[in-house]
């Protein structure tokens, strides 16, 4: 009986030794080879650690959306029974409730995915392959994975087709960390089933829930992903499919390909913008076009892509990084009201590191840097527990309600801890085929980077920017490496210093980075200088409205430093751009960095940090209350158009 025992505990140790062997090292990755690869390399995210005001806002909502205890157990599992109960088969006609709650659980897997890249946390991987297993179990035996009981309610007012895009790009990034066969077969049997349902000669995609099936042709992405991983044909072949099904209707929207041959404003394509032009999901289908472009090579998809890119970002995109005005393309970029709905952001910000990537411009980084100090920083509130569902301009932010009758999702609180952790893979990249290094953001903390000769550059950056314009990269490595640095410089800097070594450099600038060829390792040292005076943004076509701008850093108004006085018109002229920091001991602790602007003839009008504003609100906590969830504004107001005489 002893040995019998004996074995017995041998072969469960062995048992248990192989999962958590599984769990440490997940099974190889296959990818198919595309036609166009990256120029530029991500970092793996473990080896990124930020720090600064940055990388402590990461920090605060990754612990409370993700890390935390009550995150993968009540967040993430609310998501998950929603596969179980199927709620939006009751209630998708009841005032447009309840008909995206199959959101949640994908959004929540590529923040937990990214998080655990970054983290390592295990418990955090166990709780990934629980919850994805745990979805599984709801999958039908003919594939179909949803929280609509009725899987062909795809047409009329329904996400149906939009949820199973993210119940698809979940798996298929679990599987991605996992490395498990079950996950993959998964994925492609969920969307088999969703190929029988929609498509040539069925319910054409175009026809398929809102806006004219833009949020539905969003899948591109993870079905992209998922052709990479499996080398079937008919996953290609559907999406595109998809590419194709956007000319169908001649002369309607969305027709992406053929009206994206020029630079024409999205919102003037067709009548009546704001039926169609839904910002977050179009510029979802744009990021999903350009992967398809990278697998096949059709350069009209990327011509799309970069004109329509070029369409949106002057005029769309307004002063602080945010897109469009209430989720809608509509000529944002012209409008001093403003209300900017941080999913758009979050996928502008996507959008933009994809080109970064795959074109190794560095004039993409100063959009993510824009979003990243201005909108990013401002989404959440102080806790870390919520986020706002509009960003007002001049006037005080829309608080996120609580969507689907769930008692912890909204859908701009699921995608921030994912695009806060996106600011880590873009800040440093590697090239592809040379050693290059590209520093695209100035974000404070520690970083190991791989070169294509298998060598690695450790460094820090050190620094209090944006608020100083001391920059110092310092080196770590000891082995020295020879590598080429591209240091992006910004958008509104006009004079800059830089020394490698305390020894000035010069001769260095090309038309938006600083160059510098060379060996580095411990004991080199380069610091950078920007020089950040205020200045002053005008308003298109409106003359009566100026903001003003130091560094990437939009600074405004706020009740909280000049209670009712923020709607007093000022004089502004270029002379009177004279900018006094405020230290930290002299004024309000919620403000991140505050400023006296000392206009002509003394009066003082104080300024913060525009991500600083409105971040004091509470969590709602009735899922019922939705008319006063959605009315539901924070108690302090701000002014980023400043009404000038």
């Amino acid at each position: 009986m002893k040995i019998r025992r004996l074995y017995l505990i041998i072969i469960a140790a062995v048992i248990i030794g192989c999962t958590q062997k599984q769990l440490d090292e997940p099974a190889a990755v296959k990818q198919t080879k595309i036609k166009v690869e990256d120029q530029l390399v991500s970092p793996k995210l473990e080896n990124v650690k930020l720090q600064g005001v940055v990388g402590e806002e990461m920090k605060k909502i990754l612990q409370k959306r993700v890390l935390s205890e009550n995150a993968q157990s009540e967040i993430i599992q609310e998501a998950t029974n929603a596969f179980k109960t199927q709620m939006d088969g009751e209630f998708h006609k009841d005032q447009n409730r309840g008909v995206w709650q199959g959101e949640f659980w994908g959004k929540w897997i590529l923040s937990a995915v990214a998080a655990y890249q970054y983290t390592g946390d295990r418990k955090l991987k166990e709780t990934i392959r629980k919850e994805t297993f745990d979805l599984i179990a709801t999958q039908r035996g003919d594939g179909y994975i949803g929280t609509y009981r009725n899987s062909a309610f795809v047409t009329g007012n329904t996400w149906n087709v939009w949820c199973r895009k993210y119940t698809l790009w979940g798996l298929v990034e679990a599987y991605e960390i996992l490395g498990e066969a079950k996950i993959l077969e998964a994925a492609k049997r969920h969307m088999d089933h969703l190929m029988i349902e929609v498509g040539s000669g069925k319910i054409e995609m175009v026809n398929t829930g809102n806006f004219v099936g833009l949020p539905s042709s969003s899948i591109l992405t993870p079905l992209v992903k998922l052709y990479l991983h499996t080398s079937e044909q008919k996953y290609l072949d559907y999406a595109v499919y998809i590419i194709d099904n956007w000319g169908l209707n001649v002369g309607n929207p969305p027709d992406i390909i053929s009206k994206g041959q020029s630079s024409e404003p999205v919102h003037l394509w067709f009548p009546e913008a704001g039926k169609w032009t839904k910002a977050y999901e179009f510029i979802s289908c744009i990021e999903g076009l350009v992967d398809l472009y990278q697998v096949v090579g059709n350069e009209k998809y990327l011509t799309a892509a970069k004109n329509v890119y070029k369409a949106i970002q002057e005029n769309e995109r307004v002063i602080t990084g945010g897109i469009g005005y209430h989720d809608k393309l509509n000529g944002a970029s012209f409008m001093p009201e403003g209300l900017n709905e941080p999913c758009d952001v979050v996928y502008w910000e996507r959008l933009s590191a994809k080109m970064l990537r795959l074109t190794g411009d560095q004039h993409y980084a100063d959009e993510i840097e824009r979003l990243a100090y201005n909108t990013l920083l401002g989404a959440f509130n102080y806790e870390g527990n919520w986020a706002v569902r509009r960003m007002g301009l001049n006037e005080p932010h829309l608080v996120a309600p609580l969507h689907c009758f769930t008692k912890h999702h909204q859908c701009c609180v699921a995608n921030i801890p994912r695009g806060m952790l996106q600011l880590a893979e873009v800040a440093v990249m590697s090239g592809k085929t040379q050693n290059n290094l590209y520093i695209n953001l100035f974000l404070p903390g520690s970083y190991k980077v791989s070169l294509p000769d298998k060598t690695e550059l450790q460094f820090k950056i050190v620094t209090e920017y944006p608020k100083s314009g001391e920059i110092k990269i310092i080196f770590e490595n000891e082995e020295v490496t020879t590598a080429r640095l591209h240091i992006r410089k910004p958008e509104w800097c006009e004079r800059a210093g830089i020394k490698v070594n305390k020894e000035a450099i010069n001769d260095m600038e090309s038309e938006n980075q600083w160059e510098i060829a060379g060996t580095w390792g411990k004991g080199k040292e380069i610091i950078l200088q920007l020089e950040m005076p205020g200045r002053i943004v005008s308003l298109p076509d409106q003359p009566n409205f100026k903001a003003i701008m130091r560094g990437p850093i939009v600074l405004a108004r706020s009740s909280m430093l000049e209670g009712d006085a923020i709607d007093e018109p000022i004089k502004l002229t270029d002379r009177s751009i004279n900018l006094k920091s405020i230290p930290k001991a002299e004024h309000l602790e919620e403000a991140w960095l505050a400023f006296e602007l000392v206009l002509e003839g003394g009066k003082v009008v104080k300024l913060c940090d525009y991500a600083s504003t409105g971040k004091n609100f509470d969590k709602p906590n009735d899922p019922y209350a939705l008319k006063a969830m959605m009315n539901n504004r924070v108690s302090t107001d701000q002014r980023v158009w400043l009404k000038t005489f």
